[in-house]
Parts: structure tokens; C-alpha cells; sequence
């Protein structure tokens, strides 16, 4: 597999950024935070993908370093590689909201199913493509640790054929697992839990025989209480028919209280109504005594008497008349006057009398009139006085009825009240009975509350002895599947030692002569012979010593790390053709060792793509007149 082109739609700081590569050496340069990594990661995350942590984790893992601030659902890119002269386009969207993974054979303009990229990418996990292919620095290592790690690298090597697998580690971890299973699941307790069952089990049986009685105890209670209830109700039919005549008498009590009430208001009433009469009565005839007018009868008779009298002053009116006659017989009698004289005198002074006399009797008349009118205005004022009294005689007899009439009804009321409760209900009383049996029936239902509180309690206790017995059980269950796995684990350990033994016995060959065919190329012959023994120890195998790898300078295990690594890719990935990424792979390397390294890598491998942030690979380069593809972040 050959990587021709990555393109970065939106990853890390990058937003479209294409990087074409060409078969052969690539130096990538950049800076510090000018995207190395970026890049590199990439690469890493287009070929297996990357998960979003969770937890804690999950804000300081790749998925969050590397999500873009921006559009974050355009979190993708591509890659286009070549395999075996076909080309391919791997595309990839990292959003777990939108996730993509697709790759297009580009001759053929066809998607490969899941078959197909499993066969395209065979032999190549996450695993094995950090411990062969994807090569960094150890710089920050001891010459100790750098000893560890290549026996390490070589035991996974030699017993694997993947970087899966640590075998020492492996049994390290079984022999941990072996001995957290006997702690946690308790090996040695076993006989103690099974007495534990057995205990726990007749105390289950002792809590269930007294749950039977607490049952039986409940139901013999709730069928007394039944009992009760029923003579309850019968009692309570009768005394209801008792309260409800008693509610009627009282209905009927309470009507004629009401009623005596009311009766004594309203003879209270009459009673003032008439006492009233009486004084105003007494008022009324004092006054008509005081104008001499003992009865209406006298009144009466007044009246009468001023209708009846006339105001023509009659005297004055004859005496008028009389002047007047006597004028006219003057006047007749006397014709034979000559005089005129003597023929008027007499007649004029009669004229005159009767003329006085007509004047005095219209004045006489208008006094008498105004005297009569008078005199009526005062009668009418003591016969409206008079009529007032009648009135109030009236009134007086008719209150009178009312006051004896209420108060008659009063006395009916009071003897009917006095005979009702003289009168007893005729049903019997039973509600003392009544309370008795509720007494009964409380003291039963409290003893029935008390008996299923106990129950409740045996069952809780019951549910308990189960869950331990349960508990128990699945201890034991525990323990026999503990030591099943602890056989399996016995038994693996065997497997896995035999298969090592066969694994180191044909692969160990092959990784020896691979690993110093690249040994002798990037030290220029001056190490040609690694050798890894069955105890995993490494030594140089130089023309006159056998030279062990703790003996060794620092820059010489750093590249005898390398050409383990390049032999173990050779190996897994046989004839196909593989990229090697170096990340300042050689920053501990001095120029010497650095020059042999990359002139071999340059001429030799299908691919070698160089993340540094150094130009002295560069450099180097050009001074070899190595050809090569610079590319500068």
C-alpha cells in the first residue's frame, strides 16, 4: 500500500489542505504546532477511524484534540493510496452524529463492501501498525529502559507474529487475573458458605411455618370481624329506625318551640299594642272632657246644633221691614200733605232706621257667620278627636281578640309540647351494643394490623434469607466457575507456552536474518548479526564477540529498535508493499548514523514518509543526492 494523497477537509487546524506524496522518501517539515501531528494523526485516523471517549476522558482524547471549532458535522477527509497498481479513494467522516466510511476502487468507479476492505487492508490492525510501520523516537528513554523495551518488542515478536500480545505480560496478566479470582470470589470459603445455605435455609423454613400461623391467626380475626360487621348491621337497622322517629319527634319539638316562639312574640306584641290603645284612649278622652264633651253622642248633638242654627239675624231684618212698612204707610196715609215737608219727613226717617237697621243686620250676619265657622272648625277638630277615640275603641277590641286568640294558641302549643315530651320513642336503644361490638371490632382489626405488621416483617425477613441464600448460592456458583476459569487459565498458560516454543522455533529464525540483513544496511555492515536466544535475550554477533544489547550505545538500540520493526513489517506484511512513517525518528541519531539510515531507507523501501521538525534531514539528503518529495507546513 502506497499513500498518494491525503486531503484534510476539516480536521485539526486544517480546513482543505491537500499533501500529495510519491513513492520513495517524503520529508514532511514543519515548525512546532505546525501540524505535524495533525497530519500524522490524520493519516492514522483515515486508516482504522477515531472514537469519541467517554467520561472524563472524552475532553482530552484525539476525537476532541482534533474536532474542528467550525462545522464541527464536516469533521472528514480523504485519502487516496494504490495497492497492487489499483488506486483507491478512502473516505472517512469522524462526527459520530454523521459517521462515513467508505472506500472507491477508482479504476473501476466501484464502493468495496465490508469483504473487500477487510481484504484490502489484511494483516494491517491499529496494533500492528504502531509497532511496525509507524516508527517514533525513544529519546526520553534510559539505556536500561531502551534494553527492556527491544526484548519486549522482540518476545512479542518472536511469540506472536502480531504486537498484540505480550507474552510475558500475558502471563503476568493471568497470574493476576488467577489470583483476583481466588480473592474475589473467595476460594477458600467455600465450606464455610455451604454451612452458611444450610443455616440460612432451615431459618427460611422455622420463618415460614410461623408466617403459616400468623396466616391462620389473620384469617380466624378477619372471620370474627365478619361476624361482628354483621351483627353490626342488623343492630344498626334497628337503631336507625329508632333515630329516625326520634328525628321526627324532634322535628316536631322543634316546630312547636318554634311556634311557642312565635306565639309568645305576638302575644308580646298585642299585649303592648294594647297597652298603647289603652293610654292613647285615656289621652283622647281627656281632652274631649276638658271641652265638655263626656260622649260621641254629646258630639253628635253639637254638631247638629251649629248645622242646624242660622245666621240671618231675623230681628234686625223684621225691625228693618217694619221701618220699612211704616215708611210706605206714611207716605200713603199723608196724600192729602200739601207740604213737601210734612209728605216726606216721616217716611225718610223710617227709610233711614230701616236702612240702619238692614246695614246692622249684614254685619250682624257676617259676625255670626264667622263665629259659626269658628265654633265648626274647633268641632271638627274635637269630632276628628272623637272619631279618633271610637277608633281606638275599635282597635282596643279587635287587639284584645288577638292577644286572647295567640295566646290560646300559645297554651295549645305549650300542652302539645309538654305531651311530646311526655312521649317516648317505642324502639329500644342499642347503641351502646353497637359500641360495644365497634370496641370488639376495633380491638380485632388492631390485632389483625399487628399480625400482618408481624407478617410483613417474616416476609422482609423471608425475602432476605432468600436473597442471602440466593447471595450464598451465587457465591458458590462463583467459586465453581473460579475455579473452572482457573484451570482455563493453568490451561492457557500451557497453550500459550507450546505455542510460543513452536512460534520462536520457525518465526525466530526469519525475524534473526531479516532483522540483521536491516542492521547491517543502516549501521553500513558494521553490525550484521542480530540474534534473539529462547530466554529473549538480543546480542550483536559481531566478528569477534558475541555483544549483549545492554552494552550497546544508546543510538545503536535505537536503531536496532528500527530494524526490528522493519523486519517484523517485512514479515507480517510478506511481498506487499508498505509505507514507513517516521516521526523525528532520528533525533537521538547522530549525522553519520542518520546518513546510512535515510540513504538505505530512500533506496530501498517503496515508501518512507518523514515528519520532522528539523532540517537536517534535508540537509542530509541533498548531500547524498538522495531524491526525495519536500514538503513544507
Amino acid at each position: 500500500m502506497i499513500i498518494k494523497e491525503i486531503q484534510l477537509t476539516n480536521f485539526g487546524k486544517f480546513n482543505h489542505k491537500n499533501v500529495s506524496l510519491e513513492p520513495g522518501l517524503n520529508i514532511i517539515y514543519g515548525e512546532n504546532e505546525a501540524g505535524k501531528t495533525t497530519l500524522h494523526t490524520f493519516i492514522r485516523g483515515m486508516l482504522f477511524g477515531i472514537e469519541k471517549q467517554r467520561g472524563k476522558a472524552s475532553g482530552r482524547d484525539v476525537y476532541s484534540k482534533y474536532e474542528p471549532w467550525e462545522n464541527p458535522s464536516n469533521y472528514q477527509g480523504i485519502m487516496r493510496i494504490e495497492n497492487d497498481g489499483t488506486n483507491y479513494r478512502i473516505e472517512r467522516n469522524f462526527n459520530r452524529e454523521h459517521r462515513l466510511f467508505r472506500v472507491i476502487n477508482e479504476d473501476e468507479g466501484i464502493e468495496l463492501t465490508e469483504e473487500q476492505i477487510e481484504e484490502l487492508f489484511a494483516g494491517l490492525d491499529e496494533s500492528c501498525y504502531y509497532n511496525t510501520i509507524s516508527i517514533s523516537q525513544l529519546g526520553s528513554v534510559t539505556d536500561k529502559e531502551l534494553e527492556v523495551i527491544l526484548k519486549n518488542y522482540a518476545a512479542n515478536l518472536g511469540a506472536t507474529k502480531s504486537m498484540e500480545i505480550d507474552i510475558k505480560e500475558a502471563f503476568s496478566d493471568l497470574d493476576i487475573q488467577k489470583k483476583k479470582i481466588i480473592t474475589e470470589n473467595k476460594i477458600g470459603e467455600e465450606d464455610i458458605i455451604k454451612k452458611s445455605v444450610k443455616l440460612t435455609t432451615e431459618q427460611l423454613e422455622i420463618t415460614e411455618r410461623e408466617q403459616h400461623k400468623i396466616i391462620s391467626s389473620i384469617e380466624q380475626k378477619k372471620e370474627n370481624v365478619n361476624h361482628l360487621l354483621e351483627k353490626k348491621k342488623e343492630l344498626s337497622a334497628l337503631d336507625k329506625k329508632r333515630l329516625e322517629e326520634l328525628a321526627k319527634q324532634n322535628e316536631r319539638k322543634d316546630k312547636l318551640y318554634q311556634d311557642a316562639i312565635s306565639y309568645t312574640n305576638e302575644v308580646e306584641k298585642y299585649s303592648n299594642q294594647l297597652e298603647q290603645i289603652k293610654n292613647h284612649k285615656k289621652e283622647l278622652e281627656s281632652s274631649l272632657l276638658e271641652k265638655g264633651i263626656d260622649s260621641h253622642e254629646t258630639m253628635e248633638a253639637l254638631m247638629d246644633k251649629i248645622m242646624n242654627k242660622s245666621n240671618m239675624p231675623v230681628t234686625f231684618v223684621i225691625l228693618a221691614l217694619a221701618f220699612v212698612g211704616a215708611a210706605i204707610g206714611f207716605v200713603v196715609g199723608n196724600l192729602q200733605f200739601i207740604t213737601i215737608k210734612e209728605y216726606y219727613m216721616r217716611p225718610a226717617i223710617c227709610m233711614g232706621i230701616a236702612f240702619i237697621l238692614f246695614v246692622l243686620a249684614i254685619i250682624r250676619y257676617c259676625f255670626k257667620k264667622k263665629h259659626k265657622k269658628r265654633k265648626f272648625e274647633i268641632l271638627k277638630e274635637l269630632r276628628l278627636t272623637s272619631d279618633k277615640l271610637e277608633a281606638a275603641k275599635h282597635e282596643e277590641i279587635y287587639v284584645r281578640r288577638q292577644l286572647e286568640t295567640k295566646q290560646e294558641a300559645l297554651n295549645q302549643t305549650q300542652e302539645i309540647i309538654k305531651q311530646e315530651e311526655n312521649t317516648q320513642v317505642s324502639s329500644d336503644d342499642y347503641s351502646d351494643e353497637i359500641r360495644e361490638i365497634e370496641a370488639q371490632e376495633r380491638t380485632l382489626n388492631d390485632g389483625v394490623s399487628k399480625a400482618q405488621f408481624a407478617l410483613e416483617q417474616k416476609k422482609e425477613n423471608e425475602i432476605e434469607l432468600e436473597k442471602r441464600i440466593e447471595e450464598l448460592k451465587r457465591r458458590l456458583e462463583n467459586i465453581k466457575k473460579a475455579k473452572e476459569e482457573i484451570h482455563a487459565i493453568e490451561e492457557a498458560k500451557r497453550n500459550i507456552e507450546e505455542i510460543a516454543n513452536e512460534i520462536r522455533s520457525s518465526f525466530g529464525k526469519r525475524l534473526n536474518k531479516q532483522a540483521s540483513y536491516y542492521m547491517s544496511k543502516i549501521t553500513n555492515g558494521k553490525y550484521d548479526n542480530i540474534t534473539i536466544d529462547e530466554r529473549l535475550n538480543i546480542t550483536i554477533n559481531n566478528k569477534k564477540s558475541l555483544i549483549p544489547s545492554s552494552r550497546l550505545s544508546k543510538g545503536t538500540i535505537e536503531q536496532m529498535y528500527m530494524a526490528l520493526r522493519l523486519a517484523a513489517a517485512d514479515i507480517i506484511f510478506e511481498k506487499d508493499k508498505k509505507p514507513i512513517l517516521l516521526d523525528d525518528a532520528f533525533v537521538m541519531y547522530d549525522n553519520k548514523r542518520m546518513g546510512n539510515t535515510l540513504k538505505f531507507m530512500a533506496e530501498s523501501m517503496e515508501q518512507v514518509i518523514l515528519f520532522s521538525c528539523h532540517t537536517r534531514e534535508k540537509v542530509m539528503a541533498d548531500k547524498l543526492n538522495l531524491e526525495y518529495n519536500f514538503i513544507k507546513l
